[in-house]
């Protein structure tokens, strides 16, 4: 049986000549659907909202009245109005002056994307305002559950909940959430973006834990003004600790977020942290500052970083300093600085690349100053302030075509040049400039089982000192330079066999290189940036044993090293690497042998990656010293890694090279041995483990480590943390800590923090 409907425009005004006609059950006579509208739309409509919107009424039953000037829709009743409301009903009256429903029985309420349910509803179609009774349903943007003795309407975009519940928790109809909010009022203000709460309570199951006389929180998620979520923390050396912040959203290109951190035992830290972008540039402003009631005295730190795109350039900014050398160890900052640093770089650099076809061009120019938190002063600290580099890469195709003759090229010459200027400072009045200018010839050619290549380079570097850098108790004005001179040659091959119809693919790529640096005397020389680099895999094949400018290594000397990788296809057709391993040695002839302890052959370094299994995985890489028949450094890692299971178990032992260090050291002097171990275990659906933990062998003790306990609910997670840090020296500890934080989706966490 076709159901009755009809389609009304709301209007100010509209005549109903007549007696009251009243329509019957579905089958009995009934006017014509043109009937209706001529005796509904009597006067022209008016715009509401900017235009009109027509209100669609279907149902089993259409009553007219027009003493009341109403129409009554029963069974199965569906009402809905474009850009406004649908409701389903078992009942629904539509007082056409008022411009109002009130609707009875199953009613299922769409506000946008919002769902109420109820059995009684009064609605205005030009005010949205109304009200509801035992009301239950959702709210998209908060992605949550409601239920509330009323609802009330004031807007499309406002309501408030009398005695309301709130949840994100998914759970059957009529149980028990994990938990609720539950208030004597609820505010939603979608224009302001507000889910305001006033005599909240917070509910665990039906165990009330927390109770507050107001809350409010971001009904959408999107950034919103207004007090973040507290954090608190207990330590050894602060005592309790509780973090207080607001954010401030000045603009959407700009915010700021400001906190109140009091300590029980050394004061109140405040914070502030400003952040900005633009089409080509972001930056960001922290700054942490305490009277330190311990110390008696003031204390801070301040981070500044900016990054600037300009057309070709870019600029990058960094302000780093704390006013104290222990206050990242005592006020430790994870987010901001690593309490690990050993010092605090602070720059400014502006950087420029031009790409070709097969080169490129780099200029770079800038300063760098650091604050060096081992020492109790920077007297000594060298600092770069200016410093400009200049690279240049470029094919020489006209020499290629010379050297060839028949005008097909098998191999190619590139000039690489490397200019740099640099001016050294200390605050004890030291200084020294430095002009190193590199050009170099470079030639690569491809053979049929691999390819050859060469470098011929000079290197000019000259110093303009005044003082002492190098704190030898000697003072003096002048100039000292260095003339450098270098060849490599070196020879690759790549031999390679299939296995199984192509299934598995094994190589055999050994290399080898002879180099001969000589350089004049370097005694003179100032040492800024150089370090003897420790022997690894790395740099089997460096040109210069040392970093930086400041030193080269003169002498002659072969290496020569294998490189073996095994492929496999896996059963989804897909390549797979599952080896790759090197082993390399130099060897140097009498009278060139300075940078290996006296010996013709240095030391054996290898490196291998395994990957047996698709969950499995090793690693390890390691030094072996055939004079002393000992291990000088080994570094290894086995990890296995699945949906359930991460356990990661590593191994460290490192004696530095004697000869490493001439200035700066790339590690510990001391002999070092210790054991790390990483593991994530998912206990079962909702439960999960993780820790990390390193061990020292050579003292027999923790150096640093973390374990934590999580529970994952769709609505809420726990977890239970505790361990011990390293501070910037390993020797010392940032304290040990042990807390909960407790994360409830939709309202934020609380607890303790590490």
């Amino acid at each position: 049986m076709k159901r009755d409907s009809i389609k009304h425009p709301i209007t100010r005004d509209g005549g109903m000549p007549g007696a009251a006609r009243t329509g019957a059950a579905r089958g009995a006579r009934l006017p014509s659907l043109l009937s209706l509208l001529s005796l509904l739309i009597v006067a022209p409509p008016v715009a509401l909202w900017a235009e009109d919107r027509a209100l669609d009424m279907d149902a089993d039953h259409l009553d007219i009245d027009h003493d009341k000037r109403s129409v009554t829709a029963r069974g199965k009743v569906k009402l809905s109005q474009e850009g406004g409301v649908d409701l389903y009903a078992d009942e629904a009256t539509y007082f056409i002056d008022q411009r109002e429903i009130q609707a009875t029985g199953n009613i299922r309420l769409m506000r946008g994307s919002d769902l109420f349910t109820s059995d009684n509803l009064r609605l205005n179609l030009e005010t949205r305002s109304g009200s509801m009774e035992r009301v239950s349903g959702t709210i998209k943007g908060a992605k949550g559950k409601i239920n509330a003795d009323k609802v009330v309407f004031k807007s499309q975009d406002t309501f408030t909940m009398d005695r309301g519940r709130y949840t994100t928790c998914e759970c059957e109809p009529n149980a028990t959430p994990s938990w609720e909010l539950v208030a004597e009022t609820i505010d939603v203000d979608r224009t302001e973006n507000t889910l305001t709460a006033h005599g909240a309570s917070l509910r665990v199951g039906d165990v009330p834990v927390l109770w507050s006389p107001w809350w409010q929180h971001p009904f959408m998620p999107k950034r919103q003004s207004g007090f973040l979520y507290p954090v608190m923390r207990v330590s050894g050396g602060n005592g309790f600790e509780l973090d207080l912040p607001y954010y401030w959203n000045i603009a959407p290109e700009r915010d700021a977020t400001f906190a109140l951190h009091p300590t029980s035992r050394r004061g109140v830290l405040t914070k502030a942290q400003y952040r900005y972008m633009g089409e080509n540039y972001t930056g960001t402003l922290d700054t942490l500052n305490i009277v330190d009631t311990v110390e008696d005295r003031h204390r801070g730190l301040t981070l500044f970083t900016h990054r600037h795109d300009l057309e070709s350039w870019e600029l990058d900014a960094r302000l780093a300093a704390s006013q104290t050398r222990d206050f990242l160890h005592d006020f430790q900052q994870k987010k901001l600085v690593d309490s690990r640093e050993r010092r605090l770089e602070s720059h400014l650099i502006a950087d420029r690349l031009w790409l070709r076809q097969n080169g490129f061009t780099n200029f770079e120019a800038g300063s760098l100053w650091f604050q060096n938190l081992d020492a109790a002063n920077d007297r000594y600290t060298v600092q770069r302030l200016p410093y400009v580099s200049f690279t240049d890469d470029r094919p020489l195709h006209a020499l290629d075509r010379a050297v060839e003759g028949s005008g097909t090229r098998v191999g190619h010459f590139t000039l690489h040049n490397d200019a740099k200027f640099d001016s050294f400072y200390q605050l004890s009045g030291d200084a020294a400039q430095r002009f190193d200018l590199a050009p170099e010839l470079q030639y690569w050619r491809t053979l049929p089982i691999g390819h050859v290549s060469g470098a011929l380079g000079l290197r000019e570097t000259g110093y303009w000192i005044q003082g002492d850098p190098n704190q030898t108790g000697l003072d003096y004005d002048s100039t000292v330079a260095r003339e450098s001179a270098s060849l490599r040659v070196r020879l690759d091959l790549d031999l390679s066999r299939t296995y199984g119809n192509g299934a598995w693919k094994h190589t055999l790529e050994p290399a080898v290189q002879y180099a001969l640096i000589s350089a004049s005397d370097q005694s003179r020389l100032p040492n800024f940036d150089s370090t003897l680099r420790n022997f690894t895999v790395s740099n089997l094949y460096a040109g210069n044993l040392y970093s930086g400018e400041d030193r080269v290594s003169a002498g002659q000397w072969v290496t020569y090293g294998l490189t073996s990788r095994l492929y496999g296809r896996q059963d989804d057709g897909a390549i797979r690497n599952l080896l790759n391993a090197t082993i390399g040695q130099r060897w140097a002839p009498e009278g060139d042998r300075e940078y290996q302890q006296g010996q013709a052959f240095s030391n054996m370094v290898a490196g291998v990656e395994f990957f047996p299994w698709s969950h499995w995985g090793l690693s390890l890489g390691g030094r072996y010293n055939p004079h002393q028949n000992l291990m000088e450094y080994v570094e290894s890692m086995v990890n296995y890694g699945d949906a359930n299971v991460m356990v990661g178990l590593g191994y460290h032992r490192n004696r530095p090279d004697p000869m490493a260090g001439v200035m700066l050291t790339e590690g510990s002097r001391d002999p070092l041995e210790d054991v790390s171990l990483q593991t994530q275990l998912r206990l079962d659906e909702n439960w999960r483990w993780k820790q990390t933990a390193d061990y020292s062998l050579e003292s027999s003790a923790i150096k640093s480590w973390r374990t934590g306990l999580t529970y994952e609910h769709s609505c809420w997670s726990l977890e239970l943390s505790g361990g011990r840090d390293l501070s910037s020296q390993t020797s010392e500890h940032g304290g040990g800590f042990v807390g909960f934080f407790f994360m409830l989706r939709g309202l934020g966490g609380y607890g303790f923090s590490s």
